[in-house]
């Protein structure tokens, strides 16, 4: 494969340096969940001590996927001449990284890649079901090496990935199944524990590593493309600086929590038609128009927003996706101004449980307080430009009829006669005796002044 058929000419920019230590703010106090607990990938953390147990599978998952293949090659036997195929691309994947590493020869950087790429490719076609033969190790652990090959210090190049796999689609199998295109096998790992649902348009994209494969995946396009609009519309503007520094005049830096809007302004929150988070692949989803994403909808004193399902294991993963975007995508933060959002509404365990109530959580942590604790870490390491987040309409929109004395008033008359059936019976009752006492007054009186 041609380097211009690796990727268009609009990703390489993206490929350049997309591969780095995370920044400093990041991983203040939160270092461990960049770090992988299993699994080297790459070059950051290869030949760490506490990782050299899964180094010595690797070359094992090599030999696992070549014996299903006629090659002929014997492990350790053809890794110079394995190897020597991809030397080709070594320049290349060199420029994904932000580091030089010099201390790798060329060939040691390669077969690092190779060996990296085959542990991959056994772990993807695992979770996928394609393969039979098991690998106890591996099995066992499968979960918790995911995880590690979703961080971003623990990447190598996708289009490396690709190149072995194809590789490997050349050789003759030793029975008669086929592989599966790479795009296939690859939305098992992306799907799996997700609480997104997944973009399948973007399953084809020229993704720089498996982590950006999975923002693009989870992002949305319709947010994307009206962030860019909003941009494009403020520098077509006579005075364009000016313009978007008086944003954050007029537009809420910060709104109230979700209990409070719903109490004191009668907000309602409603999922929205389609849910995220239901850990498995729409194949009806064929397009990047018909996926909203993280779109947030607010209209007559109504938030719909969707499902978003919670649990434990997807604190790291969210971290090395926030910094991901602070490093390479400022200006596409969807995760980051989406999280952000959830880190407003949510203060205490009643906003969870209203939201949850309402559909927009689904909570599997041991209690509202854990997932309040959750949103509220998350959202110290969300940086956003409050001059152009695409919530700013949003937030606008929220506190002004947040501040409606109307909407108010409404909402206090709903709070304090009809928040339960038995208050809307005691006031029925109430309406029904007042009506009945006017008319046996007007009865009573009537006739005196108007005798037959």
């Amino acid at each position: 494969m041609e380097m211009d058929q690796v990727v268009g000419p609009e990703e390489r920019y993206r490929s350049r340096n997309s591969i780095f230590h995370a920044p400093a703010h990041n991983k203040y106090g939160r270092g461990s969940d960049f770090e992988p607990k299993l699994v080297s990938i790459g070059p950051y953390y290869h030949g760490r001590e506490n990782l050299k147990t899964m180094e010595e599978v690797k070359p094992q998952c090599m030999s696992n996927l070549l014996k299903q293949h006629q090659t002929g090659a014997s492990m350790p036997d053809d890794m110079h001449k394995i190897c020597t195929q991809f030397m080709r691309f070594e320049s290349y994947a060199r420029v994904f990284y932000k580091e030089e590493f010099n201390h790798f020869s060329d060939f040691d950087f390669v077969r690092m890649l190779v060996l990296d790429s085959f542990f991959i490719i056994r772990i993807i076609l695992s979770l996928s079901k394609t393969v039979q033969k098991s690998m106890p190790i591996i099995d066992r652990n499968i979960k918790e090496v995911r995880s590690d090959l979703l961080l971003l210090e623990n990447q190598i190049p996708l289009f490396f990935i690709r190149e072995v796999y194809d590789w490997l689609l050349l050789i003759p199998r030793t029975d008669s199944r086929a592989f599966p295109p790479f795009e296939c096998v690859l939305k098992p790992f992306i799907c799996i524990d997700m609480p997104w649902r997944i973009n399948p348009g973007r399953m084809s994209s020229g993704a720089a590593h498996l982590l950006d494969l999975y923002w693009r995946c989870s992002s949305s396009p319709k947010i994307n493309k009206q962030l860019s609009k909003f941009r494009r519309d403020c520098f077509q503007r006579d005075k364009p600086t000016e313009a978007v520094y008086n944003l954050p005049i007029c537009t809420p830096k910060v709104i109230a929590n979700a209990t409070a809007l719903h109490q004191v302004a009668g907000i309602k929150f409603e999922k929205s038609n389609f849910k995220l988070g239901d850990n498995e692949c729409d194949s009806k989803l064929n397009s990047e128009g018909n996926y909203d994403g993280f779109d947030v909808i607010f209209s007559n004193g109504t938030m719909q927003m969707p499902c978003m399902t919670i649990d434990s294991s997807q604190t790291t993963l969210l971290l090395n996706l926030i910094a991901f975007e602070n490093s390479v995508l400022p200006s596409m933060r969807t995760f980051s101004i989406y999280l952000k959002l959830m880190d407003e509404l949510i203060d205490s365990e009643k906003d969870v449980e209203l939201l949850q109530q309402s559909g927009v959580i689904n909570n599997t942590l041991s209690s509202h307080e854990m997932a309040a604790t959750f949103f509220n870490d998350i959202g110290n390491f969300c940086f956003i430009d409050y001059s152009d987040h695409f919530f700013f309409d949003l937030f606008r929109d929220v506190q002004k009829y947040y501040d409606s004395s109307w909407n108010r008033k409404w909402a206090s008359l709903q709070q304090n006669y009809f928040s339960s059936p038995w208050a809307v019976i005691s006031v029925f009752a109430g309406v029904t005796l007042l009506i009945l006492a006017g008319l046996q007054t007007f009865y009573t009186i009537y006739p005196y002044y108007n005798p037959k």
